[in-house]
């Protein structure tokens, strides 16, 4: 399994979408798999989905829970850190680029996204993505659980409600720290969500529906203070100087 991007490139990756978000429908992408965020594979977590309103693509309900390294072979994405919101299909791990594409109606080859579905699923990358380390098992793993928590019900507990997943307690109480984090959130959109729907050719399988996010750039405004800021801070430089 390849290790979790680095800075730079999960920067770029960020940049890339940032780039996209004006024309969000970018025509068919081709995403590869480049492993788990968590390299270590004795550190993955294992969740069993107990309670779930979909079918799931998994007959025994067990699911490795982290997040996906992916690799857009067209350029258009780079590298990038993706989520699973698509329990009824499996992600395709072969060395084949799958084809994808870039939507704002999630997902409409599966089970869909409602409104409030995707403000739920919003909340969750706003309160909690800016502190979460990927590559830590227990965190990868409880921040994929509250985003399938987030998406299938509106409660805050991992273990029981519609949607419900049995693991180990330390797993089970980040999601719940992330869900109630998510659910007390109120600080504005720090994050813009990037959906990415498999489109597949006509016999050729359907593999996971993902999300991924980049950071919201700064208002015009924001750049105008951080330069002045900048260069008051150069002048009182030049001054002890002098």
């Amino acid at each position: 399994m390849s290790v979790f991007p680095s800075r730079i490139s999960l920067f770029s990756g960020a940049v890339a979408l940032s780039l996209l978000a004006a024309t969000a429908n970018a025509g068919t992408i081709s995403l590869a798999y480049d492993g788990s965020s968590v390299s270590n594979e004795t550190d993955w977590e294992i969740a069993t989905i107990t309670a779930a309103p979909v079918d799931l693509a998994t007959n025994d309900g067990r699911v490795y829970a982290f997040g996906f390294n992916m690799t857009d072979t067209t350029d258009t994405l780079g590298s990038f850190l993706a989520w699973c919101l698509d329990l009824g299909s499996f992600l395709s791990t072969s060395d084949t680029a799958q084809p994808y594409t870039i939507t704002t109606d999630p997902f409409n080859n599966s089970d869909g996204l409602s409104p409030s579905e995707q403000a739920r699923v919003q909340s969750v990358f706003d309160a909690n993505f800016g502190t979460l380390d990927a590559t830590d098992g227990v965190q990868a793993a409880g921040f994929q659980i509250a985003l399938w928590n987030a998406l299938y019900e509106n409660d805050l507990d991992a273990q029981a409600g519609t949607f419900a997943v049995s693991a180990t307690q330390d797993v089970i109480n980040k999601a719940n720290d992330y869900l109630t984090a998510a659910n007390g959130y109120d600080d504005g959109q720090a994050y813009r969500l990037t959906f990415l729907e498999s489109t597949p050719g006509t016999g050729e399988a359907k593999y996971q529906n993902l999300v991924t996010v980049s950071p919201v750039p700064l208002p015009a405004a924001g750049f105008l203070l951080l330069a002045a800021l900048g260069g008051l801070g150069f002048a009182g430089r030049r001054r002890k100087a002098a």
